[in-house]
């Protein structure tokens, strides 16, 4: 199931962004698809309040008895007594079976018994079936994302940096192919094809370093940890940084259109074996990388490494993001046709 989810938003990406033509312009119900695709995404990704269990708030507070945790309540399992100095005691039993007590507010509790259900921003009180409520985060909330011990709201950057780096890709593999259609043809159209899938690619790849910086600072303490998947991106940035020095520096069509076109084969090929071969040679930080047995959630065969929430996210997120790269990459070659083809560029 996880597979057919994940695997519908690479179809619909490509379908939407094939037809009616990559640089043809889009009607409107086309229009309309790609907005309702990514406001979707990211209204889901970004809204939707996090809830755990209190047996993950039980984890959470023997590592940090600080720290608190979203715990999902539902009202209708839950018995409301007095404490001590105007304070309520919440009842309940936890997944696990066990008997929680969870302190309260007045105000709190009587929020709470009107409710279906509730979030509490809950903190473990030295024993795993005691807790102190530290405010609530919602109320009868519509949907809700699961907690993830160790990220907690940081795992909605998983919706933008993989499909980010997939983007990257899937724009290198594009150029690499309008390179070669261009040196066995001799095509200029081919070429503005493939530079410009090659421009496009260096800012999602741009984006996807930027994204995984933010995540190495919150997840292994620094924004640039030197894992082999992050040196693997900074050569890959080196490598079409050069790219761009070499078509800037050529005034020939032609002959401009003819090396860069066969450095792109190269760098096509260097974008696959620096983002999918050489990260897995090495030990480092990431999922899939050596000796460790993880894949990540998104390749892992497990359902509940992503429950179906999260993976119609995912799905929507790279149907999104595919759409937007044909896209843009649609006006980019458009653009540059018509800028190839005005009086001053024919005078010149």
């Amino acid at each position: 199931m996880k597979a057919f989810i994940i695997s519908a938003g690479f179809i619909i990406g490509f379908i939407l962004g094939f037809w009616p033509g990559v640089t043809r312009p889009k009607p409107f119900i086309w229009r309309l698809s790609a907005f309702v695709i990514l406001a979707a995404m990211i209204t889901l990704a970004l809204l939707p309040h996090t809830a755990g269990s209190f047996k993950d708030a039980a984890i959470v507070g023997r590592m940090d008895s600080t720290q608190t945790i979203p715990v999902m309540l539902h009202t209708a399992d839950v018995k409301i007594t007095d404490y001590q100095n105007g304070l309520k005691l919440l009842t309940t039993v936890s997944g696990n079976g066990l008997t929680v007590s969870t302190i309260i507010g007045i105000d709190e509790a009587a929020t709470i018994s009107g409710a279906e259900a509730a979030i509490l921003n809950v903190k473990r009180e030295g024993a795993d079936n005691f807790y102190r409520c530290e405010s609530i985060a919602a109320i009868d909330p519509t949907i809700t994302l699961p907690y993830i011990i160790g990220l907690g709201e940081r795992a909605r950057n998983l919706y933008f940096h993989v499909p980010m780096s997939w983007i990257a890709i899937l724009a290198y593999i594009y150029a690499l192919v309008y390179g070669i259609k261009y040196l066995s043809s001799r095509n200029l159209d081919h070429d503005i094809h493939s530079s410009s899938a090659a421009a496009l690619g260096t800012v999602f790849c741009i984006l996807a370093t930027a994204t995984g910086s933010i995540w190495a600072k919150f997840n292994w303490g620094s924004f640039w940890n030197w894992d082999p998947r992050q040196t693997s991106i900074f050569v890959l940035l080196l490598i079409y940084a050069a790219y761009f020095a070499l078509r800037s520096s050529i005034e020939n069509e032609h002959q401009r259109a003819k090396l860069s076109s066969a450095y792109s084969i190269i760098g096509g090929v260097s974008a696959i074996f620096f983002v999918y071969i050489a990260p897995r040679l090495y030990e480092g930080l990431h999922p899939g990388a050596a000796g460790d047995k993880s894949i990540g959630p998104v390749l892992s065969p497990q359902a509940h490494s992503l429950n179906h929430l999260k993976q119609i996210i995912l799905s929507l997120s790279f149907a999104g993001f595919t759409i937007l790269f044909f896209w843009l990459l649609g006006l980019t070659v458009r653009i540059r046709r018509l800028a190839l083809s005005s009086p001053a560029s024919t005078e010149e």
